[in-house]
């Protein structure tokens, strides 16, 4: 099969594009030019590119894509939640990408969203959890999420949402908190925190994106689908268990930090539906899978 990737050189996206070239898919994806290649792990010689500042509308008329990944978004930093007219930009490039996928015959079209569409909720949710986005990140992402379906229900193209819980992995951004734990630690002697009494249910990066991948090869079950581990533990535990890792002499100052605008104290999404209908999930390798990060940063950092 033939598939178009944009945000295929970002942290869930390059795992993306890895996992269809394994499949033994052809990948064809969109970037910038001042796109890092990094991520995708010599990947990258294994696909097709194109510039956004080229004429990639025809390169994708031309690629004829049966299906299609929109997992590029500007403004994931915690910083740019509250910025309006950042998100609202990335509904008119899905436009672009929803109108050119119609005239090229796509069947298919993936979008990616987030727990916070949600808001804030206590217990474990289902996909029928009524919605309540907090930032302006979030509220973009329930636009563009009803924007696609429609378009692509009154088109006859098959349509995913999966919206992702916290994940971590090689290659996630320093400015998320386990690789900037883990640069604290080797680089300084101590860290500021917030009290840390969130409760998150952390999956693999990469088990993120063989979730996501499954779409291209399974009929039918269009629909909205939570990502997310089964293995929920208060941040707090996961900090103090990755310093115990690297060096338990590590200061953490707890509580020196207020938690964010719409911080979210309870992440964990009921996956029950992509087990049954698309991918069948896996978590227990949750202590391998954060060893071998925790080493990765180690490795990066010292």
């Amino acid at each position: 099969m033939k598939a178009f990737v944009t945000g295929g050189t970002g942290f869930i996206g390059s795992y993306l594009v890895k996992r269809l070239v394994d499949m033994g898919h052809n990948v064809l994806c969109l970037r910038r030019k001042t796109s890092n290649l990094e991520k995708l792990d010599g990947y990258d010689s294994k696909v097709e590119w194109v510039n956004v500042d080229e004429d990639w509308k025809k390169c994708f008329m031309d690629f004829a894509p049966f299906i299609v990944y929109n997992l590029a978004w500007n403004g994931v930093s915690a910083s740019d939640r509250i910025l309006w007219d950042k998100q609202v930009c990335n509904i008119d490039m899905q436009q672009e990408l929803l109108d050119v996928s119609l005239t090229a015959g796509v069947k298919k079209i993936v979008g990616v969203g987030s727990q916070s569409e949600y808001g804030d909720f206590e217990n474990k949710i289902d996909e029928s959890y009524p919605l309540n986005p907090k930032t302006a990140y979030a509220a973009a992402k329930v636009a563009a999420l009803t924007i696609m379906k429609a378009f692509c229900e009154i088109n006859n193209i098959a349509w995913y949402w999966f919206r992702v819980f916290p994940i971590f992995g090689p290659h996630e951004s320093e400015n998320w908190l386990i690789p900037k734990l883990i640069k604290s630690i080797c680089t300084n002697t101590y860290m500021d925190l917030t009290p840390g009494e969130q409760k998150l249910a952390y999956l693999y990066v990469g088990e993120c994106a063989n979730a996501i991948a499954s779409p291209i090869s399974v009929d039918g079950h269009c629909g909205i689908y939570n990502i997310c581990a089964d293995n929920p533990m208060p941040l707090k535990k996961i900090v103090e268990m990755i310093r115990n890792q690297i060096d338990p002499s590590f200061k953490l100052n707890f509580g020196a930090l207020p938690y964010r605008y719409g911080q979210s104290m309870y992440m964990e999404g009921d996956t029950s539906s992509l087990r049954e209908n698309l991918y069948p999930l896996r978590t227990d390798t949750y202590e391998q899978k954060m060893k071998e990060t925790i080493q990765y940063y180690v490795n990066k950092y010292k």
